[in-house]
């Protein structure tokens, strides 16, 4: 997936090569002090990993995000709200965070509508993600 221009063009320029695929999950699975879960995804009928899941702190440290990615073959139908409800679920009542988060680009219109989906409301913009302003939208554990 992080060689696929497709999957990735709303994240970041995808991996050139296998060698550098596999250095950057490697860099995430290492525990960097602002990942707080990180997961493969499986679809539920095949077990085959489809994807991967995060929580982690921006890079401002302002709140924690939810990330999340599909491949190709799972989307449109519903797993990106399923896996991005269920993550919100365990960081409020597993991880006990305050608050979390869901930074998007603004022509990702889906993306936008599975943090809805999680409850999600406007929260401005952030300028973590390579320095240009992107919405945000966030949930409180309150809410």
């Amino acid at each position: 997936m992080d060689m696929d221009a497709d999957i990735m063009r709303h994240i970041r320029p995808p991996s050139p090569d296998m060698a550098n695929a596999r250095a950057r999950l490697a860099q995430a699975d290492g525990g960097t002090p602002a990942i707080v879960g990180n997961w493969g995804v499986r679809e539920k009928e095949s077990n085959i990993i489809v994807g991967r899941a995060l929580l982690r702190w921006l890079a401002d440290d302002s709140s924690v995000e939810i990330g999340y990615r599909l491949n190709k073959i799972c989307w449109g139908k519903g797993y990106a709200s399923e896996l991005a409800q269920r993550i919100v679920v365990h960081g409020f009542e597993t991880l006990r965070l305050p608050a979390i988060c869901g930074v998007y680009h603004p022509a990702n219109l889906a993306s936008r509508r599975v943090l809805e989906k999680c409850g999600m409301v406007d929260a401005g913009t952030t300028n973590t993600h390579g320095g240009s302003a992107k919405p945000v939208m966030r949930i409180t554990a309150t809410d």
